[in-house]
């Protein structure tokens, strides 16, 4: 019997994003089951997918218990339905015809793998470079591995993305599922971490693309997501290294960039960026901390 995918889609506050991203996914995939994850949405979300076609249901989550959570959430859906593989979308993610096909084509081999990522103003527009995120440096920081033309091939890389992610789900069950007390960022990281540490593959299918509009429920410029990206770097750091201060201090100079840029802006800048400002230093202080969770400041 062939293995069993079952696509989890994460809304909140984005019915048009998910549409959009189910009708990819049916159009260009062969999943017999679809989940749409909604994140405890405070708009018009839950009417307009109340009534999905085909074989995508809908879980209701009554609050937004952030990527985490609410992925966490579908994962489990997934295995109820007896998925052997799920496969992880943001709503704002766009998987072009085959981008599944491509990765479970590698699934003897690898435990976890993601696609190609590209940007454009609109999916079918023609895309720049394609990115994905594909090693830790020692300080935190992420490396972006450029993957300019490739059309073909694998590559096995440190981390990856949440946006489109396809996982083992007996590997999930026996790391345990993603870390909620992140919330919102570098979750996936420190999943993917686990999944590698007890001796699982990564890899980055070529021939899998996806196109990602970025920043569609949590915008990167936002302060609250500036808060929990750099709380959640610190946090990761500490969870994952020995000695985390030291490879904070020592390891990406990035931080005493971010943290001088911040303290600047608080008397240079507008209100918005220092309203930033604010949250990248209250992150960076949360995090040495080892504060965890939402927050609903900024």
């Amino acid at each position: 019997m062939p293995d069993k995918v079952v696509a989890v889609i994460l809304n909140w506050n984005c019915a048009d994003d998910t549409l959009r991203c189910l009708r990819a996914v049916l159009a260009g995939s062969h999943v017999p089951e679809v989940v749409v994850v909604d994140n405890g949405s405070t708009d018009d979300s839950v009417a307009r997918l109340a009534h999905l076609d085909g074989s995508a249901t809908l879980l209701r989550l009554d609050g937004n218990l952030g990527y985490a959570g609410g992925m966490n959430a579908g994962i489990r859906a997934a295995r109820e339905r007896g998925a052997d593989w799920v496969w992880l979308l943001n709503a704002d993610a766009v998987p072009r015809p085959g981008a599944l096909a491509a990765l479970l084509a590698h699934r003897e081999r690898f435990t976890v793998a993601t696609s190609v990522q590209t940007t454009s103003a609109h999916p079918d527009d023609p895309a720049p470079e394609p990115y994905v995120v594909a090693a830790m440096l020692p300080g935190g920081r992420v490396r972006p591995f450029g993957c300019p033309g490739c059309a073909e091939g694998v590559h096995e890389v440190d981390v990856v993305t949440g946006a489109a992610l396809l996982l083992r789900v007996a590997d999930v069950v026996r790391v345990g599922f993603f870390d909620e007390r992140f919330f919102h960022y570098k979750e996936e990281f420190d999943l993917v971490r686990r999944i590698a540490d007890a001796g699982g593959r990564i890899a980055l299918v070529c021939d899998s693309e996806v196109w990602h509009k970025r920043g569609g429920s949590l915008s990167g410029s936002s302060p609250r997501a500036l808060y929990y990206y750099h709380r959640n770097e610190i946090l990761y750091v500490r969870k994952h290294y020995r000695r985390p201060l030291r490879r904070l201090l020592l390891g990406e100079p990035i931080h005493y960039r971010r943290v001088a840029t911040a303290l600047l802006r608080l008397t240079a800048g507008g209100r918005e960026r220092r309203l930033g400002s604010r949250a990248v230093l209250a992150g960076y202080r949360d995090g040495l901390r080892g504060v965890h969770g939402p927050t609903e400041r900024f």
